[in-house]
């Protein structure tokens, strides 16, 4: 099956989407069109230009689930840059091995990562910029991003005078085979190994997304799977991007109470999980309701265990928004 060229996905997404909604913060106000977005990602690449970043240099991320986070990645590969996502719970030592073994040259990360980071041993970085608002947070001794970073509002007008219109969405031409990420696994012994994906290996998701249509323009998904890990990833980010599709991020741990609030209030199209998420609202909605007294003796009773059925599945169907048409649950039977 042919797949489409990665990259210019994303060029047609955000020019044929520019006014729907595309990453919303759970929670909190940030909330970002595709046009916005297209034009952060403006921003980010007049950076790299002046900083003459090349085909293939590297750029790690790490952070909490936010559209800064999706931003920062869409920027990286639409440049043409290899981006190196990491797991946020990973220790500073595995992040200073992963962002060197990288060689990475730039890091995007939350304000509390960076804090638990130690820059003398990230002997490669060339600027550290914050998850939160995008500012320099770090630049090696001789570098200008700071200065630029400043002007950056005068040089999207120079760069820009009319205003960024969805015709200035135009991103690099890659082929598919080359090399866009580097995805460094929760490594069972040693440190982690750094796993090379082409676009191919990343079209090949968003493409069987597109083509079962799991995820439609105008559809909402509610992002709780860590980004850093390639099912949430490829389908909560990568394949609701290409379509139009409404991504709620939340940047929380997915607990029951958290989670089903979301749920409720987001009413999500599709559901990308894992079992334990589904165990735990199984045990807080379902269980309770299972093992109330009678409850098992009544369900012995032919008709009337069909209607308890059906009122424990609207429970579930209602608790999980009521408006999915499907559930995938990764990593288990």
């Amino acid at each position: 099956m042919i797949k489409e060229n990665f990259i210019k996905l994303y060029e047609n997404s955000f020019r044929e989407n520019w006014d729907l909604p595309c990453y919303t913060d759970y929670g909190e106000n940030t909330q970002y069109t595709y046009g916005e977005v297209a034009e952060r990602i403006a921003r980010l690449h007049l950076l790299f230009k002046h900083c003459s970043l090349r085909r293939g240099d590297k750029i790690s991320v790490i952070g909490k689930n936010n559209a800064h986070w999706c931003i920062a990645y869409m920027a990286t590969i639409t440049y043409g840059a290899i981006v190196v996502p990491i797991l946020q719970d990973f220790t500073p030592n595995d992040v200073h091995h992963i962002v060197n073994h990288s060689e990475s040259i730039f890091l995007f990360t939350s304000d509390s990562i960076w804090e638990s980071l130690e820059e003398e041993k990230l002997t490669g970085l060339r600027g550290v910029f914050s998850l939160t608002d995008f500012r320099c947070l770090y630049q090696r001794d001789g570098e200008t991003i700071q200065k630029f970073m400043k002007n950056l509002d005068r040089e999207m007008h120079t760069t820009y005078p009319k205003g960024f219109t969805r015709d200035n969405v135009q991103y690099t031409t890659l082929s598919n085979d080359k090399v866009m990420l580097l995805n460094y696994t929760s490594g069972t012994t040693g440190f982690s190994k750094g796993v090379m994906l082409t676009g191919n290996n990343l079209a090949g998701n968003v493409t069987f997304g597109i083509r079962t249509e799991l995820l439609k323009k105008g559809d909402k998904v509610l992002s709780f799977l860590p980004l850093a890990h390639a099912y949430g990833c490829a389908f909560d980010f990568l394949t609701a991007t290409a379509v139009g599709t409404h991504v709620t991020l939340l940047g929380k741990a997915p607990s029951p109470k958290i989670i089903m609030k979301a749920f409720e209030e987001v009413k999500p199209n599709l559901i990308i999980t894992v079992p334990l998420v589904i165990e735990k609202i199984y045990k807080n909605i379902i269980q309770p309701l299972i093992n109330k007294k009678g409850m098992k003796w009544a369900l012995n009773i032919p008709l009337l265990d069909t209607q308890i059925y059906n009122q424990i599945r609207k429970r579930l169907i209602d608790a999980l928004g009521g408006r999915f048409k499907e559930i995938i649950i990764g990593g288990a039977a």
